[in-house]
Order: structure tokens, then C-alpha cells, then sequence
């Protein structure tokens, strides 16, 4: 099983693309669509680590010890900003760490809900590169370019990048098969 929304299907293929092995999840509602299709994903390794902090770091080791970029992922608002610490860290210490934050769409930014903060560019001081997704279908061109360039970005300036990824609702449908694009 896949998610339905072409959005995290190019973001999955891109990880794929690029040989990211390891994709450490904190679960929630709104990247949802991340962990359906990262954890069904044969030749990705899933792992979920619910604590934001202790995942951030989790992965910054794994990605230390094989020098291979790993993507960390969480839902929306302030579970985002509980990565800071290991992404500073891997600025500093030159380590390719690929934060996937699931995020809201734009109309339901600062509307006072809780979770509904202002996510892009929230790492502007220790990222390399930050790509804020559209989820429109005649996006998907750009938000294809923006996904090579982070990851590029990641491997070959080794350090951390962030891609922010808006999902409107449902989160949760399927389909059985990737789209390929």
C-alpha cells in the first residue's frame, strides 16, 4: 500500500532515487501519507522513533556512521521544531540529514489552530537548502526540480536540508502501486 497523494508518492521515489536507505518517522496525522508509503516501500528501512528529539539524533548517527544521507520525518507545527538541536548539529559537523516535515496547507496557516505554524524556512540559519512543495498537480515539475536539488544538496555539500511538504486532507487513502514520473 501506497499513499494516494501524488505529492508523498515523488517525495518516496525521490528518497529512493537517490539511494536513501534509512528513513527514521515520528508518526502523526498529518505526514501520514509519508509513513504509509516509506514503511511499504521495499527497499527503504522505516523506523519509528515517536520522541522528535530522540529521532532527530537517532538518525544524525546513522547517517555519521555510513556517511549516507537519512531522512528524518514528523507531522506538522512544533513537532518540527524539536529536530533544531540534531539539525544544527549536522550543519556543523558536515552530515547529510534529509528533514521531511509534513505541513499544512497554506489556507490553514496561522488561523489559530494549534499545529498550524509558519514551517517554511523555520531552519533558514543551519540548513543548505530548504524546499517548500506545492501540492497542486501542475507543480509537480517544480516541486520534482526542488526535490533533486535538496537532495544534491544533501550528498554532495554533505549537510542538512529541509523539505516542507504540504498535505490537505484525507490523509490516510491508498493505492496499491508508486506512480512513476
Amino acid at each position: 500500500m501506497y499513499p494516494k497523494k501524488e505529492l508523498a508518492q515523488l517525495v518516496i521515489t525521490a528518497c529512493h532515487e537517490f539511494d536513501v536507505d534509512n528513513v527514521v518517522i515520528s508518526p502523526g496525522s498529518r505526514n501520514a501519507p509519508l509513513t504509509v508509503g516509506f514503511s511499504n516501500h521495499p527497499k527503504i528501512n522505516a523506523l519509528s522513533v515517536v520522541d522528535e528529539r530522540c529521532a532527530a539524533f537517532f538518525a544524525l548517527g546513522i547517517a555519521q556512521q555510513t556517511q549516507k544521507p537519512v531522512v528524518i520525518t514528523c507531522s506538522s507545527g512544533s513537532a518540527l521544531l524539536n529536530y533544531y538541536p540534531a539539525i544544527a548539529e549536522a550543519y556543523y559537523s558536515q552530515i547529510p540529514l534529509i528533514v521531511i516535515s509534513a505541513d499544512r496547507p497554506k489556507h490553514l496557516i496561522d488561523i489559530g489552530d494549534g499545529q498550524t505554524i509558519r514551517q517554511e524556512n523555520v531552519f533558514e540559519n543551519h540548513i543548505l537548502f530548504s524546499a517548500n512543495l506545492i501540492e497542486e498537480d501542475e507543480q509537480l515539475k517544480n516541486n520534482a526540480d526542488l526535490l533533486t536539488k535538496a537532495m544534491q544538496t544533501a550528498i554532495t555539500q554533505k549537510g542538512p536540508v529541509h523539505i516542507n511538504v504540504p498535505f490537505d486532507e484525507p490523509l490516510y487513502e491508498t493505492v496499491e502501486e508508486l506512480i512513476i514520473f
